[in-house]
């Protein structure tokens, strides 16, 4: 059955479309434009409308029994520009990949991120792979992303003797640049599987630094590290180097690598699974203190006490993780907020269903609002999530009228 076509606020919780529209501003379509630094006239409406935009949509999914479910819009917007890599990290297979990939044009990239600020609003969008800067032109997408008023995080390794790529990247201003650091010296080259890795690394967050103190801008920059066998003597060394000149870190704790076909037991025989439990433990331990004596660390603390029976009980936690939702203490299907589009323009709503559409052929709006909705059935959750991890999940999510 054909689906209406809804107005842009019109799923919107009840109550809730107001606020919304009040508080985003210049709805009549014009775009504030960011330059040398500066954002729009209000930026201080952005990050409320932002706010108020992911915490409604977060309530969507399971309001009233789930009966606003399939009214929920896009939280986590992610654009794949390359699954094509530099590095020859440990934990992630992309690298792997071979052969030229059939990516849309920087036009059809400006395009999706025009018709994402046009429908949802000044909403947060993240740019990565693979590695993003192996595509030329993804300075020019970030820019234009900032330019129209999107909250842009691009993620990079940072692994480039070429600095003109880094030095475009800041000055595209994004509101933040996402660097992937896990560990000081040798530990980051080891991990990442070439020499002089950390090297270049750090030589691109100074560039990152200093463009933008040149120039007067003000984005982030995050550094985000993996907890893994190989680091974990390393990662409260990431929070102290992080303690500078307006950084942060984020952390994440291993995940079975990435471009791998799914494993329910891969930690029982991957390299990268802690086999000192306790040991990973104590290191998860010690950021939660460093944290609390004001170090940058940006984990909320739910976020970091998630990771401790993840480590004890990884069969129970695997899918929550993957998902990045073991500190809500439920799993939900992804479908309800999650939108990326793949280096070759496929969109996805799950990471382990088929791609719903593919931007080259179909505004990404009209892709989201036809995707099925698993939520109701045929989840992929209830297939892939052993059994202690069935008892935490919330489906169906929509109970019967």
């Amino acid at each position: 059955m054909e689906k209406t076509v809804y107005s842009q606020y019109s799923l919107i919780e009840p109550g809730c479309d107001s606020i919304l529209m009040a508080l985003e501003p210049n709805r009549s379509g014009s775009l504030e434009k960011r330059s040398k630094g500066k954002v729009s006239p209000f930026p201080m409406f952005n990050y409320a409308y932002r706010r108020v935009y992911e915490g409604v949509n977060y309530r969507l999914r399971t309001l009233g029994g789930g009966r606003w479910a399939s009214h929920c819009r896009p939280t986590s917007i992610g654009l794949m520009l390359s699954y094509r890599c530099n590095a020859r990290c440990v934990h992630c297979d992309i690298w792997k990949n071979r052969g030229k990939e059939d990516s849309p044009s920087l036009e059809q990239w400006k395009t999706v991120l025009s018709d994402i600020r046009e429908w949802l609003g000044p909403v947060h969008i993240f740019i990565s792979g693979g590695e993003a800067l192996l595509k030329p032109y993804a300075p020019e997408v970030a820019a234009h992303g900032s330019l129209i008023g999107l909250f842009v995080e691009f993620l990079t390794h940072g692994y480039w003797d070429d600095q003109s790529k880094i030095e475009q990247l800041a000055l595209a201003n994004p509101w933040r640049v996402t660097i992937s650091l896990d560990g000081i010296g040798e530990v980051h080259n080891h991990i990442r599987g070439r020499e002089k890795f950390f090297e270049k690394t750090a030589t691109s967050i100074e560039t990152l630094k200093r463009v933008r103190q040149e120039r007067g801008l003000n984005f982030e920059i995050r550094l985000k590290t993996v907890i893994m066998n190989q680091n974990l003597n390393n990662v409260a060394e990431i929070a102290r180097f992080a303690n500078q000149d307006r950084m942060h870190v984020f952390y994440q704790p291993i995940e079975q690598n990435y471009n791998s076909g799914e494993d329910p037991t891969w930690f029982e025989h991957s390299n990268t699974w802690p086999r000192d439990t306790e040991k990973a433990v104590a290191a998860v331990n010690q950021l939660i203190q460093l944290k609390r004596a004001g170090l940058p660390i940006a984990n909320s603390y739910s976020q970091l006490e998630a990771m401790i029976p993840y480590f004890r009980n990884p069969g129970e936690l695997r899918i929550a993780t993957q998902s990045h939702t073991a500190h809500e203490g439920r799993t939900l299907c992804s479908a309800l907020t999650m939108l990326q589009i793949e280096a070759d323009g496929a969109v996805t709503t799950c990471t382990g269903m088929e791609p719903v559409g593919n931007i080259k052929s179909n505004s990404i709006r009209r892709i989201w609002e036809h995707r099925p909705q698993w939520w109701e059935g045929g989840c992929c959750l209830e297939k892939r999530c052993s059994i202690p991890e069935k008892k935490s999940i919330s489906l169906p999510v929509l109970t019967s009228a």
